[in-house]
């Protein structure tokens, strides 16, 4: 899985040559996650539920390895 910066308010991930787009609020001290409730990659099809799993953990692991905190919220809610 790849994260990677799409824009200053968006990250990508990347998994099996798929891209899903991310909306993220750059905040003082780390960043807030705006996942979708249903996820879908970039192309409409749907994310499999393994592949959902893995996302938070990894967006986890990149933000604490360049020491920013982060939160999640799901969009709408």
């Amino acid at each position: 899985m790849i994260l990677r910066s799409a824009g200053r308010e968006a990250m990508q991930v990347e998994y099996q040559g798929r891209t899903l787009t991310i909306p993220v609020e750059l905040l003082a001290d780390g960043d807030l996650y705006y996942l979708p409730s249903t996820f879908v990659w970039d192309d409409g099809t749907p994310v499999a539920p393994e592949v959902v799993a893995l996302i938070e953990p990894v967006v986890t692991e990149v933000e604490n390895f360049w020491g920013l905190t982060l939160e999640f919220t799901t969009r709408g809610a």
